[in-house]
């Protein structure tokens, strides 16, 4: 599962750098693994788990208001928080969020990190928008709560339509095979998502179109979202995010293996990166702009081109061939070898 063209391998859990200590600090480093580290994540993970708590909690409460928008401001306001919360308990003590232009000579990459950065990044992100990101880790689904508190999707790899996924679900997936076909009674054309989370004041709409967690290390093949003309809705307004975590030791980033041995052994460390580059929205491309909805005369835009072509500038990454089912693939192969399988070739 090695990509061909770029020789990355998308799917295994990046190694830490290699670094030459000395005997004091080496003995500090394994005090500081076996001991500290430990104890640290054990504290960290009470915390979330108290977080996991109060959301089932405040989600409830929320089902009792029935006003929508007061529901709305409810959920919001006690979701981002949380989400906040979990992100600090793990060690995403300030996030760098930029606003990066893609145009040479254009002053761009204003920075400002932290949770209060996330918040001013949202304000123009509005209900039935969609937010277009890569995916490495479910971290980046907490951020996407704590900044946008936005609605979740699962997309059909056959059909590119979608069905709306809960916050559990979404944090779950990247340690799941993803669905090679969705039920055909859950698949519905993204438009119709956008449509009703606009009328119903639910947040934006997140789409991972790589439909699978990498490594952080390379893009996978993006779905071709908007091929089908039932997934372009006019009214909404695509933001394209890139999400990175710098690391020394251990990546944030999860795309194999245990999901709780890897949120433990994320939680060892005395904190942790995530780089948010945010592409300033008269970059992005916009559907009006497609063969469906623009005027005659006019040059239509490919917007899954667009978008492929401005997410690989954005994150800096490579794109390679392998795709959501060549994970779902991999992921077989892994857990076969992980309960004993012995390969006879």
């Amino acid at each position: 599962w090695r990509d061909s063209g770029t020789g990355i391998h998308p799917f295994l859990q990046p190694p830490g750098a290699q670094t030459h200590e000395t005997t004091v600090g080496s003995i500090l480093g394994w005090g500081k693994r076996l001991v500290v580290g430990p104890v640290m994540a054990v504290v960290r993970m009470a915390v979330l788990g108290v977080a996991a708590a109060a959301e089932v909690v405040t989600s409830a409460v929320g089902t009792l208001l029935v006003v929508p928008s007061v529901r709305r401001a409810w959920e919001r306001c006690t979701r981002c928080l949380l989400a906040r919360l979990a992100l600090f308990a793990m060690g995403f003590y300030w996030i760098d969020n930029k606003r990066v232009s893609l145009q040479k000579g254009r002053r761009s990459a204003r920075s400002s990190g932290g949770g209060k950065s996330a918040a001013t990044a949202a304000v123009t992100v509005k209900s039935g928008d969609v937010i277009i990101a890569n995916h490495v880790s479910y971290v980046d689904v907490l951020y996407l709560v704590a900044a946008y508190n936005p609605v979740f999707v699962e997309v059909d790899n056959a059909t590119t339509y979608a069905r709306v996924i809960s916050l559990w679900d979404a944090l779950r997936a990247p340690g799941r095979p993803t669905p090679a076909l969705l039920p055909a009674g859950d698949a519905r054309p993204l438009r119709s998502i956008t449509e009703e989370a606009r009328v119903k004041q639910r947040g934006p709409v997140v789409v991972f179109p790589e439909n699978a967690t990498s490594n952080g290390r390379a893009l996978l093949q993006l779905l071709p979202l908007f091929e089908e003309p039932e997934n372009q809705d006019e009214k909404s307004a695509l933001h394209l995010l890139a999400l990175k975590y710098p690391f020394k030791t251990f990546s944030p980033a999860y795309s194999v293996g245990s999901q709780l041995g890897h949120l433990f052994a994320l939680c060892c460390q005395m904190y942790n990166s995530l780089v948010v580059r945010v592409l300033e929205s008269d970059e992005a491309p916009r559907i009006a702009q497609s063969a469906l909805y623009c005027d005659a005369g006019d040059e239509p835009v490919d917007l899954d081109e667009a978008v492929r072509d401005r997410l690989t500038q954005l994150s800096r990454l490579r794109m390679t061939k392998l795709t959501a089912m060549d994970k779902r693939d991999f992921l077989a192969f892994y857990h076969k070898r992980a309960k004993g399988y012995k390969s006879t070739i």
